[in-house]
Parts: structure tokens; sequence; C-alpha cells
């Protein structure tokens, strides 16, 4: 697919995403969820030198995270770290990326936080959302 056109999709997905978002409306997940992996085809569609490719790979993290979905927003960050020609800037972003959301998660659940580390509770919360309530249980 056209960056031209992958460009055009993830505006309007993020737009949707927002919306969604704002009007509180739980499918907002799946709409982030779609953001990343459009942003993804966008980071394998453009060098980590160039700015677009770093832009995409921020916003196929950024969205996961948003999604909910930790284990994705962890592959990516992982992936995209280990790349050799991308910039420390770059690399220093995602770490922040991914640690302003621990944060913004210890915040919010302080008890569980003192008692799990934030890998494990996103770890818990991706089982949840895959396996449903039973899940966890097994």
């Amino acid at each position: 697919m056209e960056t031209d056109t992958l460009n055009t999709l993830v505006t309007d997905a993020i737009w949707r995403a927002e919306e969604l978002d704002t009007q509180g409306i739980p499918s907002a997940s799946l709409a982030w969820a779609e953001v990343s992996s459009i942003e993804e085809d966008l980071a394998k569609a453009h060098p980590v030198s160039g700015a677009q490719g770093r832009i995409a790979r921020r916003g196929a993290v950024r969205a996961a995270l948003k999604a909910g979905d930790y284990t994705r927003a962890y592959g990516l960050a992982d992936s995209y770290l280990a790349e050799e020609s991308a910039p420390e800037s770059l690399k220093t972003e995602l770490r922040e990326i991914l640690e302003g959301d621990a944060q913004a998660m210890a915040s919010r659940f302080q008890y569980a936080s003192k008692h799990h580390s934030m890998r494990e509770a996103q770890g818990l919360a991706d089982r949840l959302r895959a396996t449903g309530a039973f899940g966890l249980a097994a």
C-alpha cells in the first residue's frame, strides 16, 4: 500500500479513536489498535533515519498503549529499540513513552503497584482481555 494512502488511513483512524475516547465509548480501544497497526505499516514503509519513520514508530507504540495492548506496545518498542540505525533520541523517547504509561498506571492503581510490577499488571491486563475473567483463574 502506498504511503499516501496509509497517511490518509492513519489520520482518519486517529480522528475516529479520539472521538470514541471523547464520547467514552468502550470500542475506542479497538480504534486505537487500528491506529497502531497502520502506524506499524508506516514504520515499515519509512526508514528510522527519516522523520516520518520515527513518528510512525512512536505512534505505533503510543496507540498500542492507548488500546491497552501492552504486549504489542512492548513488542513494538523492543523491535524499534533493536534497530541498529535508530537514533538515540528515538530510543530515549520510546523508553519515556513506556515509562510515562507505567507511571500513569501506577498512580491510577496505587495498591496494585505496591505489590506487583507494572509489567506483571500489564501482562494480566492482556490476559484478561484475551481470555476473559475466568482465564485469569486458570
